[in-house]
């Protein structure tokens, strides 16, 4: 990724006298290939690291090379164990003092709360993240923000997430993390995408082709700028979130194409809880390309992968995706069925949603300035 911050990271190391800072902004920079998803190089560094400090560690040091860790990892595999390493890593920073590392721990902290859809922990650790970072701390300010902004725009309040993302955005490119920047457009495009799909199954038709241009709008530009700047962090995200637009666009053929070609990828990484609702978009692919064996089975496979990890609106999506197919086949029980616990999650959903802004407006207000 051609990155400022990268070759700003290199001459304030090559300018930095006191070898713990230098080793500090060293870890800092494993996490940002990480971020750019150069992973390997990352590992590699963070080894190196890691072997000059194993015998006595000083505190900040250790702080900064948990932190890496958790990205290296977090960027290897989107399961979740960086949680743990972000929590040492702020507990480090904590008891080294060094508040800086505390506030980007806790930026980072939110945003795996983001990813286990903890409401309480996003506003607890997005807010304290942002109450401890300098005005001119951009890493962590805009990893906060722009967890603040996901929340928002998943709990359907695109109108308060704006000027989160807006901030999010603006201390991005005030240090050229351009990889921040690409998190911000993917995300973005992601909850579009997902947006789309619920219209297609719970909304009416005119919703549905103005939400599902939209979503297939921000895909595009959010793949245009990786391939502009070289971005290549969890690349496996973007063609199965072009799959999922190209099946609100009711291209299935194109759609079907690259869920085969990079499924068994995306499971690898880490995106087991959404499986059900991706064979579930599989299945009515197959469905309305008039192939009902191939339809029944991945619609089968949808439902074994339904697990209680998964997410209420994944849930809600799987179901009512898999009403359509059986509808689609002319089965009317299992269409029944499957639309029944479609409307029960749905409902379940609207009523996470609601509680989800309840809590950021409790936390942030209303018509506060974002961070």
């Amino acid at each position: 990724m051609n990155s400022r911050l990268l070759a700003q990271l290199d001459a304030a190391i090559a300018q930095t006298a006191n070898p713990v800072e230098a080793d500090v902004l060293r870890a800092e920079r494993v996490g940002l290939l990480a971020r750019e998803g150069r992973v390997d190089e990352a590992r590699s560094a963070l080894t190196t690291l890691q072997r000059r400090h194993q015998s006595r560690p000083d505190a900040a040091t250790a702080a900064a090379l948990c932190l890496a860790d958790a990205m290296v990892d977090y960027f290897s595999d989107l399961s979740g164990q960086a949680r743990v390493k972000l929590q040492q890593a702020r507990a480090l920073s904590l008891s080294a003092n060094r508040m800086p590392l505390q506030a980007v721990s806790l930026a980072w902290m939110a945003h795996l709360d983001y990813v286990h859809s903890d409401i309480d922990g996003i506003a607890r650790n997005a807010s304290q993240a942002l109450r401890l970072a300098a005005p001119d701390h951009h890493s962590a300010r805009s990893r906060a923000c722009l967890v603040v902004a996901m929340a928002y725009h998943y709990g359907g309040r695109i109108d308060r997430a704006q000027g989160w993302y807006a901030k999010a955005r603006q201390h991005a490119s005030a240090e050229g993390d351009a990889a921040t920047i690409s998190a911000l457009m993917h995300n973005m495009a992601a909850l579009r995408s997902d947006q789309a799909r619920m219209a297609a199954v719970f909304a009416d038709d005119a919703k549905q082709s103005d939400v599902a241009l939209q979503a297939l709008t921000a895909a595009e530009s959010s793949s245009h700028f990786d391939d502009r700047m070289g971005g290549t962090a969890l690349a496996v995200l973007r063609p199965i979130l072009r799959a999922q637009t190209l099946v609100t666009q009711s291209r299935y053929a194109e759609a079907l194409v690259l869920f085969e070609a990079h499924f068994g990828d995306a499971l690898a990484t880490g995106l087991g809880r959404l499986e059900c609702s991706l064979r579930a978009d599989v299945a009515w692919c197959r469905a309305k390309l008039a192939q009902p064996a191939h339809a029944r089975e991945q619609a089968k496979a949808a439902v074994a992968a339904l697990r209680p990890e998964c997410d209420l609106d994944d849930v809600a999506l799987t179901h009512g995706r898999l009403a359509q197919v059986h509808e689609l086949l002319g089965e009317p029980e299992a269409a029944e069925r499957h639309g029944r616990l479609a409307q029960e999650h749905w409902q379940r959903h609207v009523a996470e949603k609601a509680l989800i802004v309840a809590v950021l407006d409790a936390t942030f207000g209303t018509s506060a300035s974002p961070g």
